[in-house]
């Protein structure tokens, strides 16, 4: 059986999206049922997934109900961003090198299609919205002219109004620092071209960093960079004081690969320390990580800093207060990283399954069970609602 993925808004509810599932996977219904340990997890969790079939969807689970919802798109996403003021309403983006968005309507889970990047630009899979949710800001490879640039949206039609120069190539996450007056951003410096696909072409070259901008008048105020210039900065987890947990992902010889995260403190902040610290941790642990981050949330509440590592099937942690690594926990690729309204962080599994944790210590196992088989894509988006 052939289903066509439409474009439009969808139409259908959430049980028979569920049932949808199970038809194309050729299996029972999903039953979208989570089971915890201890009090039960409120919220919801964002995320684009796909089925056993490989179709793709864009949606995430209720995690009081365990209701798992969605709607296809015609191409697999990556991040997603929520309006501040309308929780209803989430834009999905395209993964690298992608060139469209999605508008989803959680209430209706209808999806259409926002708008698409200039030509000669491809979406990164991030984007954020202005404190108002006036603007979606987000962040672009323009791969002709070999720029990262930061398009400014008006969100009544999604026209470019304005172009921020991210001060480097290949920006991927941006992130608003307190007062959402500056946006941190993620260049990633690695150059790729649609013709190659994902293919990297500067690796010799590469030269990533870590900018802070006036989202106003587009002023760098500092850009940092990290010793080894192969070690690509990608995602971005900010706390309520300015400090930033940072993802990275190394392309230098996987046996001498460095830590997979580091620390931003504000040059203008009150603290000793200024600019992009690594966060260290003993060697045989470093192997584990297998020179790769995914994704990275903080939570000053339980002081962890997490970071999905897939490659080494774990999550690396480190204290947020003093930077000192705490451990690794165990996990089937994990990816995606959220911290809920309670501190504690959930991560998805490649394998349609997940775990809660704090510190370096499993609290609660998130187990779907599902006669059909779902994967999770690389990021989680937590709203406490």
């Amino acid at each position: 059986m052939t289903r066509k993925i439409d474009t439009q808004p969808a139409r259908f509810n959430r049980r028979h999206f569920i049932a949808g599932l199970a038809a194309v996977a050729g299996v029972g219904a999903i039953g979208g049922i989570w089971a915890t340990r201890g009090s039960r997890l409120r919220g919801t969790l964002f995320s684009a997934f796909e089925n056993a079939r490989g179709d793709q969807f864009v949606g995430g689970v209720q995690l009081a109900s365990g209701d798992i919802f969605g709607a296809p798109v015609p191409l697999r996403a990556h991040g997603c961003a929520v309006h501040p003021r309308d929780r209803d309403r989430v834009v999905f983006f395209a993964r690298r090198p992608g060139t469209q968005a999605f508008n989803f309507q959680h209430s209706t889970l209808r999806v259409h299609k926002i708008f698409e990047t200039p030509a000669g630009r491809h979406l990164a899979g991030h984007g954020i919205f202005s404190a108002d949710g006036d603007y979606l800001f987000t962040p672009e490879h323009d791969y002709e002219r070999v720029r990262g640039i930061v398009a400014v949206r008006d969100t009544r039609d999604y026209s470019i109004v304005a172009e921020i120069d991210t001060r480097g190539i290949d920006p991927h996450e941006v992130a608003w620092l307190p007062g959402q007056k500056h946006l941190l951003v993620a260049n990633g410096g690695i150059m790729t071209h649609p013709r190659s696909f994902r293919r990297k072409l500067n690796i010799p070259t590469m030269d990533p960093s870590l900018c802070v901008i006036d989202a106003d008048n587009g002023t760098c105020l500092e850009q940092w960079r990290l010793p080894d210039h192969q070690l690509s900065i990608r995602h971005l987890s900010v706390a309520g004081d300015g400090r930033a947990a940072v993802a990275l992902q190394y392309e230098g010889d996987i046996a001498a690969a460095p830590s997979v995260a580091a620390l931003y403190y504000p040059a203008s902040a009150n603290h000793p320390r200024k600019g992009l610290i690594m966060l260290d941790a003993p060697l045989p642990s470093r192997m584990s990580f297998r020179a790769y981050a995914a994704s990275v949330s903080l939570s000053a509440s339980a002081d962890v800093i997490a970071v999905a590592c897939p490659y080494g099937n774990g999550v690396a942690c480190w204290s947020f207060s003093e930077a000192r690594y705490l451990g690794f926990v165990g996990g089937i690729e994990p990816y995606g990283v959220a911290t809920l309204a309670d501190g504690e962080i959930a991560m998805s599994q490649r394998d349609g399954e997940g775990f809660v944790f704090a510190q370096a210590r499993r609290t609660r196992q998130i187990a779907l069970h599902a006669q059909g088989p779902l994967r999770w894509d690389d990021h989680w988006v937590a709203v406490d609602s």
